[in-house]
């Protein structure tokens, strides 16, 4: 496994920036699904349901705010070249 210290600056801030797009589109993806369940008549396995839902929206924001910290501004709006 390589280390943190093998990877470039710009590499860096691009694997947080793809992690921050994978944390967004997780938590899109949740949210829909928490807003169908309240879509649906309310029984207490929807309910369940919807507590486990926006239990994992928290860490997948929790996750996003940590990891934020790391995004440097002057890497930011560079476009991602492949």
């Amino acid at each position: 496994m390589k280390q943190r210290s093998e990877m470039t600056d710009g590499d860096f801030q691009k694997l947080i920036r793809i992690c921050m797009n994978d944390l967004s589109i997780q938590r899109t993806l949740l949210e829909n699904d928490m807003q169908e369940q309240r879509d649906d008549l309310r029984t207490l396995e929807q309910d369940q349901a919807i507590d486990s839902l926006e239990r994992r929206i928290m860490l997948i924001k929790k996750d996003y705010d940590h990891y934020s910290e790391f995004l440097d501004p002057k890497y930011s709006k560079e476009e991602i070249q492949y």
